[in-house]
């Protein structure tokens, strides 16, 4: 069922596409495709972002995509949300993207790294967004990768006025099923919880060898959220995109949120060949970085 996206190369630069002067042509002046690095305040924190506008004619708006990045990961994404971002300002599409707490550039302590500050941060990177010139706040998707796509489902709930949504290998389990299992079953999860909620942190070391210190709200926000319940409640398009080698959030979750999206317009299931939970980004494999970014961008362009 995966659709074969033939990569291209894709030309980001903070030139104009084809501007030209009036009357030259005969075609619309453009306005430079342009990447800025900037912070945007949240719970009273200046949040790192990434905001990325496409070539615009004159009196053009483009669409938003607001991307949220994976558990201990960060905006960049291993380079793959850099890709996305070019593959859709190539397509007239916006995007922002955030650093969330403990991550990339955050100036916060991992600790405030939790479900509820997050939410807040996406929020508060698409209000900043939807102000600037040109952006078409009446059309604005989201994009999450792993814990980031369970991000993406619990906003679209709160907040129906989501287009369209694409999700990369989404953990969505109930609760803290995943975490128990990550962290090696049922005693030594509550034995971290325990630990948190009295000292207000414990170390985790990821199976990458990364130690993060969870702070007592990333638990207590885990347990109490129900992606899959949450996914049942979107209206519009969907792509659920995975790789088939994916041991980190496994294929069934996957085709689990293609199940439970009962509510959804369209859902599409991309299935990436011999791509595991990096999708090329962390693993060096450009083919398959190109196939997720690609699809991604052409899915949005299509629909929102």
């Amino acid at each position: 069922m995966a659709r074969i996206i033939v990569a291209t190369v894709i030309i980001f630069s903070l030139g104009a596409f084809s501007a030209c002067a009036p009357g030259t042509s005969g075609k619309p002046e453009t306005t430079a495709m342009r990447s800025i690095d900037t912070t945007v305040e949240s719970r009273g924190v200046a949040v790192p972002v990434t905001f990325v506008t496409p070539a615009l004619a004159a009196g053009q708006r483009a669409p938003l995509v607001v991307m949220a990045h994976g558990h201990g990961g960060s905006r960049q994404e291993g380079g793959g949300y850099q890709l996305a971002a070019e593959a859709m300002a190539q397509r007239g599409i916006a995007s922002i993207r955030m650093d969330f707490p403990g991550c990339g550039d955050s100036s916060e302590p991992f600790t405030n790294n939790n479900l509820s500050n997050m939410l807040q941060d996406l929020h508060a990177a698409r209000n900043y967004a939807i102000a600037q010139p040109g952006i078409d706040a009446d059309r604005v998707g989201l994009l999450g990768y792993s814990m980031g796509g369970r991000l993406v489902v619990l906003l679209a709930e709160v907040d129906p006025s989501y287009k369209v949504m694409v999700t990369w290998t989404p953990a969505l389990n109930s609760g803290a099923e995943r975490e128990i299992i990550e962290f090696g079953g049922a005693a030594k999860y509550q034995a971290l919880r325990d630990l948190a909620q009295d000292t207000g942190v414990a170390e985790y070391t990821t199976r990458w060898g990364t130690t993060l210190q969870l702070g007592y709200r990333w638990f207590t926000d885990i347990e109490q959220t129900m992606p899959l319940a949450s996914l049942a409640s979107f209206k519009g398009p969907l792509l659920v995109l995975y790789g088939d080698q994916d041991d980190v959030v496994p294929p069934a979750v996957s085709e689990a949120a293609i199940a439970a999206a009962s509510s959804s317009s369209e859902v599409v299931r991309h299935v990436v060949a011999t791509a595991d939970h990096a999708l090329g980004f962390y693993t060096n494999q450009p083919e398959i970085a190109a196939e997720v970014t690609e699809t991604t961008a052409d899915f949005f362009a299509g629909r929102l």
